[in-house]
């Protein structure tokens, strides 16, 4: 008797898949339901202080409006700059702005983009405060002790304070924790060793900034290495990191401008100026110092997890675990005495690494087996195991708690206080009514995307940052109808950077005015009978 095989049933292949991935999240979710429990609500406390009167605290700042311009552009225009494009910074970063913005309707669902990007920020955050508690876990810490480095992160004064501004280095970060974290992954397999180089990779090409942390990144790539399949999974990690890696140059090679040349942009040659062309901050511990003044604005914001995590470094170093880690906070800190240009929104990095090392250190003092067994820590801290195991480490635990609320509540109450509306946000509404759309607005970089996505002003207004510093806008250039700039671009700001503004303030008369201090906003109309 001849047996004929029946066909398989349509589609039983996807079901097959769709039941094993089923199968699969149920038991991730299983087994890291306590977790999950104990991570959700202090994923929504921080989001809620996080987003607390962020619409009218910090102040604007001109990178935030610039980089939410580059989304539009990449959204509208198809282009990666509204204006040219200087290989500044790898696209990555505003393309995933973009991303979100066209996957949400995001630049329609806001009366501002700003919003949008504080959308965008709040999300940054809570991934990647969910990311350091996931980092704790793989570096051994117990639920307490991720639990407790989230803390430190996610309700810094300083990273909420820079966690809300539209900088690149916040979903960065994101990214750069995520790499870390498939790094150290208990499976040991290719693919969480691919995952881990394209997360690393995708970092960078969000923010140059994270090639720093490349040697640490690397030692704790390695040091999960399961000797079995070491050579298969650098060779298939590294290849695939570095092929995505190679977009952006290629980018730029395909483009002509990976060369410089004369009057014409190039990767290069952009590099070659942010490494040695940027006016240096100079020595750290000079006190004339722009550095010096630079590090005394972060102390100043919240001087004590910077300071904490450095505290930490002589201890975590002596544990195997923890020095990859302690490497990347490091290399964080030595880029500021270096003696080069450091952008102020670079803080955004040490942070992570301060929260981790600092909760590290406690956890190895009180004698987690996962941390000291195998390092110089095993039989000195015998003492100190004694001394602080159990309930005692418990009770250390919630004394840190509360001596960090202590010193952070009166910084948090005065960040998620209602502040006064932004200057700037205010001229943009009087614009909006009384300034015909045709006419020429030099514009504060903040406000761009608002005055010609939303209110539809042609030609677009010029960006006070592009006026003398892109050609084409130079050679374009025929009349400027009105200046809408915080004061202090006329009087603190770097004047050689903006002549054309300051000759146009010379014949401009005050039309309205916002705000008081340097961020105040006056609105100048400049005299018809002036050209550039």
């Amino acid at each position: 008797m001849t047996t004929v095989a029946l066909p398989e049933r349509p589609f039983a292949a996807g079901w097959s898949l769709s039941r094993a991935a089923f199968e699969g999240s149920r038991r991730w979710l299983l087994r890291h339901a306590v977790s999950l429990a104990l991570l959700s609500p202090l994923l929504a406390m921080i989001a809620v202080v996080h987003r607390a009167s962020s619409r009218t605290y910090p102040t604007y700042v001109d990178d935030s409006g610039v980089y939410l311009a580059d989304a539009w552009a990449a959204l509208y225009q198809g282009a990666l700059s509204p204006y040219t494009y200087t290989y500044d910074h790898p696209p990555g970063g505003w393309l995933q702005i973009a991303l979100w913005a066209a996957l949400t309707d995001g630049f329609n669902r806001y009366d501002s983009a700003l919003d949008l990007g504080a959308e965008v920020m709040l999300i940054a955050k809570v991934a990647a405060s969910a990311l350091v508690y996931a980092f704790g876990r793989r570096l051994g810490f117990s639920r307490l002790g991720a639990m407790f480095a989230t803390v430190l992160f996610g309700l810094c004064p300083l990273g909420i304070l820079y966690g809300r501004w539209m900088f690149l280095d916040n979903i960065m970060i994101v990214w750069l924790l995520a790499a870390f974290v498939l790094a150290y992954a208990p499976s040991r397999t290719i693919g969480a060793a691919t995952g881990a180089t394209l997360a690393f990779a995708m970092a960078t090409l969000t923010k140059e900034t994270a090639l720093i942390m490349l040697p640490a990144f690397g030692w704790a790539l390695a040091q999960n290495l399961d000797r079995r399949n070491r050579q298969q999974v650098l060779t298939v990690s590294i290849f695939c990191g570095v092929l995505l890696l190679a977009m952006f140059p290629l980018l730029a090679l395909y483009k002509g401008e990976l060369f410089a040349r004369p009057g014409r942009t190039s990767l290069l040659g952009t590099a070659w100026w942010q490494l040695a062309g940027r006016p240096s901050l100079g020595w750290v511990l000079d006190v004339g110092s722009g550095a010096h003044a630079l590090l005394a604005r972060w102390l100043a914001d919240d001087p004590y997890l910077l300071i904490a995590g450095l505290v930490a470094v002589p201890l975590t170093v002596l544990v195997p675990r923890l020095r990859p880690a302690t490497l990347a906070l490091l290399l964080g800190w030595l880029v500021l005495p270096r003696g080069g240009y450091v952008p102020f929104m670079y803080v955004v990095v040490l942070l992570p690494f301060s929260a981790l090392l600092f909760t590290g250190a406690i956890v190895a003092l009180s004698g987690n087996r996962k941390l000291v067994d195998a390092g110089i820590l095993r039989v000195r801290t015998k003492w100190v195991t004694r001394a602080v195991r159990g309930s005692n480490a418990f009770l250390l635990g919630v004394l840190l708690l509360a001596l960090t609320a202590q010193v952070w509540i009166n910084p948090l109450r005065d960040i998620t206080r209602e502040h006064d509306e932004q200057p700037l946000r205010q001229a943009v509404g009087w614009l909006a009514v009384h300034v015909p759309r045709d006419k020429v607005l030099v514009v504060h970089d903040a406000i761009w995307t608002d005055l010609v996505h939303r209110h539809g002003f042609s030609p677009q207004p010029i960006m006070v940052y592009k006026l003398d510093t892109d050609p084409q806008v130079l050679r374009s250039l025929r009349r400027i109808d009105y200046l809408v700039v915080p004061d202090w671009y006329y009087t603190r700001g770097d004047q050689a950077a903006y002549p054309t503004l300051l000759r146009a303030r010379e014949h401009a008369v005050e039309e309205a005015s916002f705000g008081t201090g340097e961020d105040a906003v006056h609105i100048y109309r400049v005299s018809a009978y002036w050209r550039p």
